[in-house]
């Protein structure tokens, strides 16, 4: 199937009037445990070629960026340190992550692909430190690089697919899976108390998301749906041209 992205709203002439050549979008899909993201993520690599499925970053090739990025945060890591040091390692290797991913994009972007899909992106790592650290919530340099990162990907992500299913499939499914998850062997309430935490944090940037205007905003019920039978919804909905917040597939 031919994928020609849509560009996003308000980005879809130049100024001189005519039609802008076809642009990379920026992707990542989204939802708690068990929703089907890593499925759905290799499924649209083996089925669309002319996407980018995944993204890492090499740390050996951007070591000099991830090196800046590190001396650069060295402030909010002291700071982390002196209140909870267990959590030094995660927020900082989410802050470096968020810090670093744009330079990863732009060279991934040269080769033009119609989009690059994230899975564990941006808004990931943002509702990581949402929900284990507070960072939406402080008034900390944590908090205050957590805003600017927020502010930041509102700008680079121009969709945002949501995968979610009823609570006790996903419960299911983390149990079930190969994947190994701190929730897997917990009582089920404990499992839905955690996947309440996760879409809570997700709707609260979400909210802040859709208010900037220029992220589109996809949803996906993934209780009856395959990771192949979701391809062709996903596609269909990265060349449509709909509102910010489409919902094309229940």
């Amino acid at each position: 199937m031919p994928l020609t992205a849509a560009p996003p709203s308000g980005r879809r002439e130049s100024p001189s009037g005519r039609h802008a050549p076809p642009r990379t979008l920026i992707v990542e899909l989204v939802g708690p445990a068990g929703a089907g993201k890593t499925a759905l993520l290799r499924a649209l690599g083996r089925h669309h070629t002319g996407l980018r499925a995944g993204l890492s970053i090499d740390r050996v090739r951007y070591l000099p960026a991830i090196s800046r990025h590190t001396l650069a945060l060295l402030p909010t890591g002291i700071e982390v340190l002196r209140d909870d040091r267990r959590s030094l390692w995660p927020v900082m290797l989410h802050l470096i992550r968020l810090r670093t991913l744009p330079t990863v994009l732009a060279h991934e972007m040269a080769a033009r692909p119609a989009a690059i899909v994230l899975d564990e992106g941006p808004l990931f790592s943002l509702g990581r430190l949402s929900v284990f650290q507070r960072a939406h919530e402080s008034r900390t340099r944590l908090g205050q690089a957590w805003q600017r990162q927020l502010d930041r990907w509102t700008r680079l992500l121009d969709v945002v697919i949501w995968l979610d299913a009823p609570d006790p499939i996903l419960a299911q499914r983390i149990r079930t899976r190969f994947k190994p998850h701190q929730v897997k062997d917990d009582p089920e309430q404990a499992v839905y108390e955690f996947l309440g935490r996760y879409r809570q944090a997700y709707k609260e940037i979400r909210a802040r998301v859709v208010s900037a205007g220029r992220t589109r905003m996809i949803d996906l019920d993934t209780s009856a749906l395959s990771a192949d039978q979701a391809v062709p919804l996903v596609l269909a909905a990265l060349t449509a041209r709909p509102g910010p917040d489409s919902r094309p597939a229940r």
